[in-house]
């Protein structure tokens, strides 16, 4: 974190003169390193010979939830700091142990205490698989219930199965694949395949999937903000209605076609995606920037 210079540090420290309190939330996500950069902002804006600028600091959080990817728990304090003053152990730890959001469900509590440390007994698990549901009717068919998994292989898996279900039934589905270019390219390609430098990561590439299989009836997210006032933005799921092909087309004639769809998206009403969109991105080994068209949708049966 840079150093404060010159005016602008005279003006953040009038705004922090008379601030005596700062209230730090879901403290678990915060890194040590985190923690020192805030203690060496607030000594230059308040007083340097101060722990934190000599503010009465309040931390709160969850300190039991999963470790940080990536620096160290703010309770963890790195080796090459050990010299100078640990930080977290400045703090007053007062603990809260009344449960306030399962009160009066003891037997729910016990579950998720045990849970929480990793010391499950036979008794919890019984009580975990009495509450598994063998309904695959209606609202827990394989179609519509959605799935949660940990991982995406997972969750790929599980939409390949449905999406078979979906097939033996005799369900038309439709492959649909993204339209790629480089749209500012920095050196020619040469020999070089174009799908070679276009990341495969989904979050790399503005959220458009590289390949999308649709049919009417199936569950998928928004993976953009169509309509902010209709409350259509990314995560919003619904099923498709209708699929509507380019050209006045009843099918899909070309492997390129990228249709529009209607989706009805419950308690905010059926939606039409006019067309596909386009986001620019980068393309890996230094290409330039690539572009894609596409639907913004991804299957959401997991």
């Amino acid at each position: 974190m840079p150093l404060l210079t010159g005016n602008y540090l005279r003006g953040m420290r009038q705004l922090w003169q008379n601030v005596e309190f700062l209230f730090i939330d879901e403290i678990s996500m915060v890194p040590y390193e985190m923690l020192c950069m805030i203690d060496s902002r607030l000594r230059q804006l308040k007083s340097p010979d101060a722990c934190f600028g000599g503010i009465n600091v309040l931390l709160f959080g969850d300190l039991m939830q999963l470790p940080l990817v990536r620096g160290h728990q703010v309770f963890q304090q790195p080796e090459h700091m050990k010299p100078v003053t640990h930080l977290w152990r400045q703090f007053h730890l007062v603990e809260l142990k009344q449960n306030m959001r399962q009160q009066g469900e003891t037997t729910f509590i016990d579950v998720l205490n045990a849970l929480r440390i990793g010391e499950l007994t036979s008794d919890h698990l019984e009580v975990l698989l009495g509450k598994v549901s063998t309904d695959t009717t209606n609202e827990f068919s394989i179609e519509r219930a959605l799935r949660i998994y940990s991982t995406n292989d997972q969750v790929a898996r599980h939409n390949e199965k449905v999406l078979q279900s979906f097939e033996d039934k005799g369900t038309l589905i439709y492959t649909i694949k993204a339209q790629d270019q480089l749209a500012d390219a920095t050196r020619n390609l040469g020999n070089r395949d174009l799908n070679s430098v276009i990341p495969n990561d989904i979050n790399k590439t503005g959220g458009l999937p590289n390949v999308l299989k649709i049919f009417v009836g199936a569950k998928v997210m928004l993976r953009s903000n169509i309509d902010l006032s209709k409350g259509l933005v990314n995560g919003n799921m619904g099923f498709i209605t209708e699929i509507i092909w380019p050209n006045f087309r009843r099918d899909q004639l070309y492997a390129e076609d990228i249709p529009s769809v209607r989706i009805d998206f419950g308690s905010d009403g059926v939606h039409l995606c006019t067309k596909p969109i386009s986001i620019q991105f980068p393309a890996k080994y230094s290409y330039g920037t690539a572009e894609r068209r596409m639907l913004p949708l991804i299957l959401s049966l997991a």
